[in-house]
């Protein structure tokens, strides 16, 4: 029953419904973000919990490129991506309710096609069953997934979604939960930042980083940001009156110093924390410069990032180079220098709903501003979207907008 746009529809027989949507999927275990392949497929039915939610926005996050190339930790280690047919990337989108779960049991784990890929517990799906009494059919809403949100349908538990602020877009919507949390979980759950403190915060003018950005200003934290290039420094200066374009480092290869010279700029000795989503090059200036109780929290490591939609020998070479020339940290030193190194992953929290879902709230509360949307791509481009993604050369979120069709209905 999964059949390529253009084919005949199949539904299964066993399904007594016979919904069917559109979906990008790869392969088994990936390895081609040109492989990425948009189907014509059945859905099933919403169970007790779930949201059936019809997609009008999906959010590009930097796992979706890592996915692709089968690199992403969940999909290289096999625990997801065997699935018959494949699966659906993706981890968060913006829509509207169609309906609420109604059949009886928890769904299928495993299912590769209109589900998250993830084995919930009993306690979660009491959280879940809970909270869909908060939703109604024709609500505006967002939210987040572990995979799956590639697909202008999709069912999800109605915890991981929350009602879209008034005056936002669905492209807004998609553009807020995994970066925001991302941002907030590092600066708050891990960094234990406090107001007067120093952060300094990579690719400032991407989706994390403006979040990141906006919490600082927000929390009354001094804030260094830091570019990969020159062209981005308009969008930060615009977007936030109160940063200085001394705040801001365009990344050289004397990057201590400049980050010598933008904590002199705020009245700074040191950075209580970094969050770090580049990693290469740029993390030991940036540890150097850790003051005595800071904290580094590592994200993401696009330095690394591969400019191809796959690998192949010399881009495994190349990668396998790059991992040899890492950073490196000797955990015996960190007592004697007083630093920590610290690391996650948001998608590894769906089981822990009791603590990941109250910073939902949390920071939808603080009146943040509407999240920047740099670039919006129909549905029906997903591969061209990520790749101008991967290019770094994107500012804000990256957003493929749905444009409904008969095979949408």
């Amino acid at each position: 029953w999964l059949k390529p746009i253009g084919v005949k529809r199949v539904a299964p027989q066993h399904l007594s419904c016979q919904r069917m949507r559109r979906a990008w999927v790869y392969p088994p275990r990936a390895g081609d973000i040109g492989a990425l392949n948009l189907i014509e497929e059945s859905i099933e039915e919403p169970a007790v919990g779930e949201l059936r939610i019809q997609v009008e926005a999906v959010g590009l996050n930097f796992a979706d490129i890592f996915t692709g190339l089968g690199l992403y930790s969940p999909v290289s280690s096999g625990e997801v991506g065997n699935e018959p047919g494949g699966f659906v990337p993706g981890l968060e989108f913006a829509g509207v309710v169609e309906s609420i779960g109604t059949k009886a049991g928890p769904p299928c784990a495993t299912r590769g096609h209109g589900g998250q890929l993830v084995e919930l517990s009993d306690e979660v799906w009491a959280m879940a069953a809970s909270a869909a009494g908060d939703f109604k059919v024709g609500d505006r809403v967002m939210g987040a997934m572990r995979f799956g949100s590639y697909a202008t349908e999709l069912n999800v538990p109605a915890h991981q979604v929350r009602h879209i602020p008034a005056g936002w877009s669905f492209e807004e919507g998609a553009a807020f939960l995994v970066q925001v949390i991302t941002s907030f979980y590092a600066l708050r759950g891990l960094g234990a930042v406090r107001k007067g403190q120093t952060v300094l915060v990579h690719s400032a003018a991407g989706g994390c980083g403006l979040h990141a950005l906006a919490l600082c200003l927000k929390l009354g934290v001094k804030v260094v940001g830091t570019v990969g290039s020159a062209s981005k420094v308009p969008l930060l200066l615009e977007r936030f009156p109160e940063i200085t374009a001394e705040q801001i480092v365009v990344r050289a290869h004397n990057f201590e110093d400049q980050l010598r010279g933008a904590l002199k700029a705020v009245g700074s000795p040191g950075f209580n924390v970094v969050l770090d989503a580049v990693l290469g090059d740029f993390f030991q200036p940036g540890f150097n410069c850790l003051l005595p109780g800071g904290r580094y929290i590592v994200y993401g490591a696009a330095s690394m990032t591969p400019q191809r939609d796959r690998l192949g020998i010399m881009g495994w070479l190349k990668l396998g180079y790059q991992w040899l020339r890492r950073p490196m940290v000797d955990p015996l030193e960190l007592p004697a220098i007083n630093k920590s190194v610290m690391g996650f992953n948001l998608i590894y929290f769906f089981n822990e709903a009791a603590e990941l879902m109250p910073m939902f709230d949390e920071v939808l509360a603080m009146g943040l501003p509407k999240p920047c949307v740099g670039h919006v791509f129909p549905f029906e481009q997903a591969v061209e979207a990520t790749r101008a993604f991967r290019s770094g050369q994107t500012t804000g979120k990256v957003v493929l907008q749905v444009s409904r069709g008969n095979g949408d209905k």
